[in-house]
């Protein structure tokens, strides 16, 4: 780590957050957002990060199907935020999901929702705001997975 790990309290991970449309994702459209582990660790992340979701019009809709345990595309022990979590760092993952142009030539800017993108960068930034203005860090409620151990979803 480039600074003391004890010294991070919690890491936001956003990717694939420009699409996310109806027709993108089943259960898309404006306010739509996959969340993956905001509850894993911390029950008041979860909090946070539901309550700052609710004062935007629309209200975000939050999607966890991808955060189940047992999940068979174990996204919450593959993507970059484990690396924190692992550590008992609280995550949250935040995407808008796949879509079928996913990593492929197809995947043009005029496919992206810019409206929806700008809400969620506001999302994240309110966020990340409540969560460093806080007076304590986020409390871990949850059990600490062992960093040298297998992910388990």
């Amino acid at each position: 780590p480039t600074v003391p790990r004890d010294s991070i309290v919690a890491q936001i991970n956003i990717d694939m957050i420009g699409r996310g449309r109806a027709a993108d994702t089943p259960g898309g459209g404006l306010g739509y957002l996959q969340l993956i582990g905001s509850r894993r660790l911390s029950t008041q992340l979860g909090d946070i990060v539901e309550t700052e979701g609710k004062k935007f019009t629309p209200a975000f809709r939050f999607d966890y199907q991808f955060d189940a345990n047992g999940h068979p595309a174990q996204y919450y022990c593959r993507s970059d935020h484990y690396e924190y979590a692992k550590f008992g760092i609280p995550v949250t993952f935040i995407t808008t999901g796949g879509h079928a142009d996913y990593h492929q030539v197809t995947d043009e800017p005029q496919y992206l929702d810019y409206v929806h993108m700008t809400n969620i960068a506001k999302f994240v930034y309110e966020t990340a705001m409540k969560i460093g203005n806080l007076d304590h860090r986020l409390v871990v409620d949850k059990p600490k997975p062992d960093p040298k151990g297998t992910c388990i979803q």
